[in-house]
């Protein structure tokens, strides 16, 4: 989890009464109006309300995309992950300006909840690994009888 505190930006422009402050990116909530510009780190998941026309991010941190995306204020489909109107978390702005609305912050942005799923995971075994286990034990026991007989044997 703390790999993830590398990918929010230490400070946002938000937009509060009508007036634009840099705040630290720890103290966004849902509901403020964020505006990224290129290079900027998105800093929580969010909704386009404007954008320019060349607005893009790179999803390449979430979905393993090589390219950037395209997007913009109109929703184009039903799935979150697919519309052209949501930011997530942890990526980045290669180009173009926006101005939108956090919808989740921390541990419920689409970023907090795959890196939660990883954690409540089991260690468990692979099959392949099972199976190379039971092979290493198989030619151990091999081994020391082989040892055992040619030490008789002389």
């Amino acid at each position: 989890m703390n790999s993830f505190k590398n990918m929010l930006p230490p400070k946002v422009k938000v937009l509060r009464d009508g007036v634009t402050d840099e705040v630290v990116a720890l103290n966004i909530v849902p509901g403020d109006i964020v505006i990224v510009e290129g290079g900027d780190l998105i800093p929580a998941d969010m909704r386009v309300l404007e954008c320019s026309d060349n607005f893009q991010v790179d999803n390449a941190a979430l979905t393993g995309e090589s390219e950037p995306q395209k997007r913009k204020p109109s929703r184009t489909h039903d799935d979150p992950l697919e519309t052209q109107n949501l930011c997530f978390f942890g990526t980045q702005v290669p180009e173009g300006s926006c101005k939108g609305v956090i919808i989740s912050t921390g541990d419920n942005t689409v970023m907090g909840r795959i890196a939660a799923l990883t954690m409540s995971t089991k260690n468990e075994q692979t099959p392949i690994n099972k199976e190379i286990h039971h092979f290493i034990i198989i030619i151990s026991a091999i081994a020391m009888f082989l040892g055992v007989l040619f030490f008789i044997l002389n």
